[in-house]
């Protein structure tokens, strides 16, 4: 079905990932589809990742080397839109690798039309070093929710757009990552990015382009991304900024559902709310235990602000996941015996894990 010669620009923003970047561009320039370009974006990193991606644009004539001042994935994400030529788009993280039959699986199922998604799976490689020092990675393939197949007219809007906003369960994992993109849907819908949306930028970027895709094709058994998952990354630590982020994440997709003219506009942002602030009452119990006193206070602070109670209570949704079933008892109820019992669990987990 592929649409032969297409020509697919790859994106990697880049920031502090000189330990990391280099296996990521020769995982894309070992590609077996050759027509593609790939933009690499230093995103003002203070450490030699400049230097690398320099350095490989250099030696290969296909990549495109762009350097600007720090602003966050997303920004660095639109730069690199701006210097795409090709018919497709490709977004890569630049601590990330690729499969070398990548390009060439994926473009097998375009068609031309210039809205449409081709999604992928995706493979988690998660490092573990034991007491002498050996490195091991285990790795876990994660694969879309969504059954394979073409997704267009009704079923793409009953099946696939429609739950993609306030629920647990998406059928389309919101990453920028592991897809294919025609590059008029993605060009089109960068107005609606605002790039100070740190964590949950990528809910933010990929949300109306989903909404605006005429075909969204979801591929077998295509497991050729590799997220490589670090405890350092964002979403596993403590952020002090988190709250203010999702509240304006949750502004951010109010205002796109109701210009996308999605029924029901905000109460599908309010209860995409209430998984965002999962996040942030999992990301205060991550504090150290020192600081327990204040997380308790800002945790109980927070859920007096959200009226957590009544939006656990108008949540059409049964809560499944493990973690968030965890914080039910503390949006209920902000006691210090149900913090603590979840900072308890949360700590065990993090031993068992190391």
């Amino acid at each position: 079905m592929g649409k032969v010669g297409a020509k697919i620009s790859i994106i990697v923003p880049v920031y502090k990932a000189e330990n990391v970047i280099q296996k990521c561009i020769n995982s894309i320039l070992a590609q077996s589809y050759r027509n593609f370009e790939v933009i690499l974006v230093d995103d003002g990193s203070p450490d030699g990742s400049g230097k690398i991606i320099d350095s490989a644009h250099v030696r290969s004539s296909k990549v495109i080397a762009v350097h600007k001042e720090n602003g966050g994935p997303s920004s660095a994400a639109i730069k690199g839109v701006e210097y795409a030529s090709g018919d497709y788009i490709m977004f890569i993280d630049g601590d990330d690798w690729i499969e070398p039959d990548m390009l060439e699986e994926m473009a097998l199922h375009i068609t031309g039309c210039n809205a449409e998604v081709i999604c992928s799976n995706y493979i988690i490689d998660k490092e573990k070093k034991d007491r002498h020092g050996n490195i091991t990675v285990s790795s876990v393939p994660v694969k879309m929710p969504a059954p394979s197949g073409e997704y267009t007219g009704d079923r793409l809007k009953s099946e696939l757009l429609n739950e993609l906003i306030g629920h647990e369960k998406r059928p389309i994992f919101l990453s920028r990552c592991f897809k294919l993109y025609s590059a008029d849907i993605v060009k089109n819908n960068l107005k609606y990015v605002d790039a100070s949306i740190r964590m949950g930028d990528d809910v933010n970027m990929i949300t109306p382009i989903l909404l605006d895709a005429k075909r969204i094709f979801v591929m077998k058994d295509a497991f050729f991304y590799h997220y490589v998952f670090y405890s350092t990354s964002i979403v596993h630590s403590y952020d002090p900024g988190l709250y203010d982020n999702c509240v304006r994440l949750r502004s951010k997709l109010s205002e796109i559902l109701e210009l996308k003219h999605v029924p029901n506009a905000n109460e599908k942002a309010r209860y995409e709310f209430l998984y965002l602030f999962f996040l942030v009452i999992k990301s205060e119990l991550r504090r150290p235990l020192k600081e327990a006193f204040e997380s308790n206070k800002r945790i109980r602070e927070l859920c007096k602000i959200e009226n957590t109670s009544d939006l656990l209570t108008d949540n059409p949704d049964k809560i499944c996941d493990v973690a968030n079933k965890l914080m039910v008892p503390i949006l209920r109820r902000p006691s210090i015996i149900n913090m603590t019992f979840a900072r308890a669990v949360f700590g065990i987990q993090k031993i068992l894990k190391a």
